[in-house]
């Protein structure tokens, strides 16, 4: 397997999109909890424990993209959500 995707689609078929879905949240869980440890206690440890749990959530959401078979959508979504931030630090708000 030579590229991410393929390599995604594996892991999606191997293990079941259910159950990647309920993984995906698993991970959202742990990179939260390292976030707030981080927040409480400034380490390079927590550092590389928010940057380890990022990964893991980043691996889950592609995932989720392709179960979801949303790709481009999501990064329409994104760009008119960056966007409206932007106007709205623009505009004062």
């Amino acid at each position: 397997m030579a590229d991410r995707e393929s390599k995604l689609l594996f892991l999606i078929n191997h293990y079941g999109a259910l159950n990647q879905k309920l993984i995906a949240i698993e991970e959202m869980a742990e990179l939260q909890k390292a976030i707030v440890k981080h927040i409480r206690q400034e380490s390079e440890e927590n550092i590389n424990s928010v940057i380890e749990e990022i990964a893991d959530v980043q691996v889950m959401l592609e995932q989720l993209k392709m179960i979801f078979s949303c790709r481009s959508k999501t990064d329409e979504i994104m760009d008119a959500k960056i966007d409206r931030q932007i106007k709205r630090i623009m505009d004062g708000s």
